[in-house]
């Protein structure tokens, strides 16, 4: 009969215990990351990003026509020639990383309405993919490693992979050398440290998945959910983009009388 001494038995314990929260962690993390965030970010732009780009846009807008105002009005008081084009052209170039942050807005807006085309992802699929994506993560992570192979590591990249691509059936697959019964086994110094490190990547983990959770989009789920709070905001964005419109015309009405005279 073998005699197991409590502490190693205990430690056993502990790191197993440790390495399935981060293995599940890890998974809510990339689901986040490459499924549910995506979904929230489509249907985000659809419904309320459409507005902000058009209050962006007219605030933009807004803003260069001041700036063109202040402009023809310095050269006015300083008796020199206005040249119009000249003046747009430093514009353009003074508003430079604002007009990219539009462009950039309209295609993230282009993208959300051509995945409306496309079959919406099926979330059974995703649910047996975490399954798989779960053992793999046990069998093949190499932060769950003191040293670390190569070779493992080429693998867990594979598997990342085919995760973000959705490609189930090579991760069922992988998944059917899991086996349940694997469990680390270890000399108690060698436990420690995997002890200590799988406690600092647990804190890592749950620190990542709270600051996903608490950013863009996740964090407009509720708004996206609710369909008053959702009418709410759209009519706030329509009232200031009115707001501001309301706004532009007064400078540009400035900017044409300051150019009759």
């Amino acid at each position: 009969m073998v005699i197991v001494h409590p502490e190693y038995a205990m430690l056993i314990l502990e790191v197993n215990d440790l390495k399935e929260q981060i293995a599940n962690l890890i998974v809510e993390r990339d689901m986040l990351k490459y499924y549910v965030c995506r979904d929230i970010e489509i249907k985000y732009m659809l419904k309320i990003g459409a507005l902000e780009y058009k209050l962006i846009v007219v605030g933009n807008n807004y803003e260069k026509a001041v700036r063109k105002l202040e402009m023809i009005s310095e050269r006015i008081s300083k008796k020199l020639p206005i040249n119009i084009t000249a003046i747009d052209r430093k514009i353009k170039t003074e508003f430079k990383d604002k007009n990219e942050f539009e462009v950039s807005m309209s295609e993230d807006i282009d993208f959300a309405i051509e995945m409306t085309s496309m079959d919406y992802f099926d979330y059974d699929i995703l649910d047996e993919m975490n399954v798989a994506y779960l053992k793999l993560q046990k069998l093949y992570n190499p932060i769950f490693e003191l040293n670390g192979s190569d070779e493992k590591e080429k693998m867990y990249k594979k598997i990342e992979n085919y995760y973000k691509k959705r490609n189930y059936k090579k991760l069922n697959k992988l998944a059917e050398k899991y086996d349940e019964n694997d469990v680390f086994q270890d000399e108690v110094a060698i436990l420690k440290r995997l002890g200590k490190k799988y406690t600092q990547i647990l804190h890592n983990l749950q620190r990542d998945v709270r600051k996903i959770k608490n950013s863009f989009p996740y964090n407009q789920k509720v708004i996206l959910e609710d369909e008053n709070l959702c009418r709410r905001k759209k009519d706030s964005l329509n009232r200031e983009i009115a707001d501001v419109n309301m706004k532009l015309k007064k400078v540009e009405k400035k900017i044409e009388n300051k150019l009759k005279k």
